[in-house]
């Protein structure tokens, strides 16, 4: 494997690993998905900025409106900007298994994720408007 095919499959690992920990309700492992300064911009337009106001904001979503919803993320693209940043763009459904499919909500983001200590964290996502399927 590649140098550049490795830092693919980390990022993805990365973004594979947020679905995952989203679908367990697990606060804890989503915020590990992120670096301590993080920022997150929701498709409401609401900032989060560092590691204990983005828990706090996922744990509030998934205890609330988002309870029992799953987070599927499609990866469109993954540019490398540097050997140690890397922006992903995709688009990612949230939704209630066995729930209508018209109350899924898909919106599309940016994540940029930088490599610190050998591991991919996510930096910064920009989560836009959400729109229907």
């Amino acid at each position: 494997m590649t140098p550049r095919a490795r830092d693919e499959a980390g990022v993805r690992a990365v973004e594979a690993a947020y679905d995952r920990a989203w679908a367990a309700a697990d606060v804890g492992a989503l915020v590990d998905c992120f670096t301590s300064e993080a920022v997150v911009v929701n498709p409401r337009g609401d900032v989060a900025r560092g590691v204990a106001r983005i828990r706090e904001a996922l744990a509030g979503f998934l205890g609330g409106p988002a309870r029992g919803s799953v987070h599927v993320g499609r990866i469109l693209r993954i540019e490398f900007v540097t050997d140690d940043v890397a922006v992903v763009d995709g688009e990612a459904t949230i939704h209630v298994p066995g729930a209508p499919p018209e109350s899924a909500i898909t919106h599309l983001f940016t994540d940029v994720l930088v490599r610190a200590q050998g591991a991919w964290r996510v930096a910064q996502v920009r989560a836009y408007g959400v729109y229907g399927r």
